[in-house]
């Protein structure tokens, strides 16, 4: 017995078998939720009593010691825009883990104006409409730490009250997605942060954003190097507000955060004699040239902006950070970049003791395997797939007229009828182009030899859809069947 936290706090009790993995309880749970389609969006996070939480790898067996107390945390672990979301239930997910992170502070928002926006829509997601003489003064202390810290106006709540009465009648629905619209243009947008010393109440994501806001007019640009070495073994933090020279209070170690764009690398440079924040280094995936944990170390070679080839050399706390901060850039680079998952990335393993003494006899084994990569599908296929399972979804809960045919007199005639309806509907659905649904298929894509589309769609398609390969060349074909149009099953 497994229990899965949501982000709201709900548990859900997941049963699988002794041996399964962990993608066998991720697509439990999912199914339970409704959002098996779009399953690759998530994963399973460990949260240990002390120390970082990891992301459990879903092709390797779930180990219960590993584990405390068998309980896993279901989080986004691939953030993209509300738009590319196609399942309703998929959506309120990602407001769920939102949410908590706007109100944990790992999303940190930078203009107030849009902060009370935020606090307006979760508002209308939770509660409904406002009423001006009892407005939901619960979500709205809820949410406090939304929006830069310190001092608030003293029009702070009658402005999101007036935020929330403008919204009145949008559905909970409407406003998951507006939250989660204002979210994405965020810097911090699905970026997961690795600190090079242990997360404490005084070096996490809320302290790093806040001192960046603290900051920002005195951030300097970074400084050109070729060979760059940061050990992460100190701390640096700002002045208390108390003493003199000012300060955001915080103290920080060196961090490297993970998004869709790119890597960034966060350098807190504070003192009591000099306030210059945080020297702050944007490394685009395009730029990586190679990647590589050693225990400790974490060691990339990347292209500068003047074309110059440098390499980044990361001390983290432990050797398991480091192989997390690997795991995450060689993840996210595949599932934001590229158009599928490379074998390299999805065969890479590591065997234990007995595994490595067994593959001296048996090369092929899978005895003592772990995968280092669970990724199965990159942004683009996760995205197609679940474009697909809903057009067929809508396809087969559309009404079909030609199983309601008029009854005949004879029972025979009935019958015959209803088997020709049968027959001719499930033809004309298997020759029927998957791209309009329309038109019978006619159109070979070469050198994939695949016919899935007709003369009208298949020169818009630049790969296949169904194998995802460069299409070369496209053929007209003659089908020895006709295409029988019916109006119940093709439009």
């Amino acid at each position: 017995m497994w229990l899965v936290s949501q982000p709201n706090s709900v548990i859900l009790e997941v049963k699988v078998e002794p041996n399964a993995i962990g993608q066998d309880c991720l697509e439990k749970v999912c199914e339970k939720l409704e959002i098996g389609v779009e399953a690759d969006y998530f994963g399973l996070r460990v949260s240990p009593g002390s120390g970082p939480g990891r992301w459990l790898n879903l092709r390797n067996p779930l180990d219960p010691h590993r584990i405390p107390g068998g309980r896993l945390d279901l989080r986004v672990k691939f953030w993209v825009p509300p738009h590319l979301l196609i399942n309703e239930a998929t959506r309120h997910q990602f407001y769920l883990h939102a949410k908590l992170d706007l109100i944990e502070g790992r999303l940190v928002v930078a203009d107030l104006e849009v902060a009370r926006k935020i606090i307006a829509y979760i508002a209308q997601a939770e509660t409904g409409d406002c009423e001006r003489e009892l407005p939901p003064t619960h979500i709205y202390e809820e949410c406090d730490k939304i929006g830069p810290q310190g001092e608030r106006p003293e029009d702070h709540v009658d402005k999101i009250i007036e935020y929330h009465c403008q919204i009145a009648g949008m559905r909970a629905s409407q406003a998951e997605y507006r939250l989660l619209k204002e979210i994405s243009e965020l810097e911090s947008f699905g970026e997961e942060l690795f600190f090079c010393k242990p997360v404490t109440i005084n070096n996490n994501a809320h302290n790093l954003y806040s001192h960046l806001l603290y900051h920002r007019q005195q951030a300097e640009e970074p400084r050109a190097r070729d060979e760059q070495e940061i050990d992460g073994g100190a701390t640096v933090g700002c002045l208390t507000s108390g003493q003199s020279g000012g300060g955001c209070g915080c103290r920080l170690s060196t961090c490297v955060g993970v998004g869709p764009h790119g890597i960034v690398v966060y350098r807190p440079a504070c003192n009591g004699e000099q306030e210059i924040g945080v020297e702050k280094q944007s490394i685009a995936y395009t730029a990586i040239h190679r990647a590589q944990p050693f225990r400790r170390n974490f060691q990339m070679s990347f292209v500068t902006d003047e074309g110059n080839e440098a390499t980044l050399h990361i001390k983290m706390a432990t050797s398991g950070q480091a192989a997390a901060l690997y795991r995450a850039v060689t993840e996210k680079h595949a599932f934001y970049y590229c158009e599928t998952v490379r074998t390299a990335v999805t065969e890479q393993f590591t065997r234990d003791l007995k595994g490595t003494i067994a593959s001296i006899f048996n090369d092929s084994t899978t005895l003592g395997r772990r995968y280092v990569f669970d990724i199965r599908r990159t942004c683009r296929e996760v995205y197609d797939r679940a474009r697909r399972a809903a057009h067929a979804q809508q396809h087969s809960a559309a009404p079909h007229d030609s199983r309601t045919r008029r009854r005949t007199a004879s029972g025979s005639e009935h019958k015959e009828s209803r088997s020709r309806s049968h027959s001719g509907g499930c033809r004309a659905e298997a020759l029927a182009c998957r791209v309009c649904m329309d038109e019978p298929i006619d159109t070979l894509f070469l050198p994939c030899r695949h016919v899935v589309c007709c003369e009208n769609c298949a020169p818009r398609c630049n790969r296949c859809p169904l194998c995802r390969s460069e299409i070369e060349k496209l053929m007209h074909i003659f089908l020895p069947c006709d295409y029988p149009k019916s109006p119940g099953l093709v439009k």
